[in-house]
């Protein structure tokens, strides 16, 4: 991945939604911020306007992804199975204005009835050693995004030991009720 490719966001999201697009199952862990397929759209734009402190990025070129982006929640239609586990400092990461994630919070309560998506929080206070957030794809196809690009994993044994960590996240992780309990605590006054 070369830096040119880097500063074009729209490549990038346009690839995630088409891999989204062919799979049958998504499973994603997120520590840093709120997963894409459940981005807010001012939520998503100042995640990639905040793209513009690390390297050059055009305003077309984040209208594009945008785009992209926002046209993966289009794809939780009950037609694949969306499982998507956040941290609680995922949901509170201070990347916009409290307004902003306000919405944001309140949309994570409606995408837990979306069909086919199963949403967990892992809270604040667990012991967490995962420090990576990764998708992974059809069981088989793992997705890392990092500051030089994304990343993909095929290998089955490796395949097999992120499939292993999302167990256990699994684990970590609250759903339903008390997952929206959490989620509604967390809501800026």
């Amino acid at each position: 991945m070369t830096l040119a490719t880097l500063t074009e966001l729209e490549p990038i999201q346009t690839s995630i939604l088409e891999l989204h697009r062919s799979a049958t199952t998504v499973q994603a862990y997120e520590n840093g911020l709120v997963h894409g397929t459940l981005q807010t759209e001012r939520y998503a734009r100042a995640v990639f306007e905040g793209a513009k402190a690390l390297y050059p990025v055009s305003s077309e070129d984040i209208e594009a992804a945008l785009r992209a982006r926002l046209a993966r929640r289009e794809l939780v239609d009950g037609s694949r199975e969306f499982e998507i586990i956040l941290t609680e400092q995922a949901l509170t990461a201070p990347v916009t204005e409290r307004d902003v994630i306000r919405e944001q919070l309140a949309h994570l309560l409606e995408c837990e009835n979306w069909p086919g998506m199963r949403l967990g929080v892992i809270p604040a206070s667990t012991v967490l050693i995962q420090p990576y957030p990764f998708t992974i794809l059809n069981s088989v196809r793992v997705e890392l995004d990092h500051y030089n690009g994304p990343s993909t994993v095929t290998d089955p044994a490796a395949a097999a030991r992120f499939r292993n960590v999302f167990e256990h996240l699994r684990g970590l992780a609250v759903y339903g009720d008390t997952a929206r309990a959490l989620i509604t605590s967390l809501l800026p006054a």
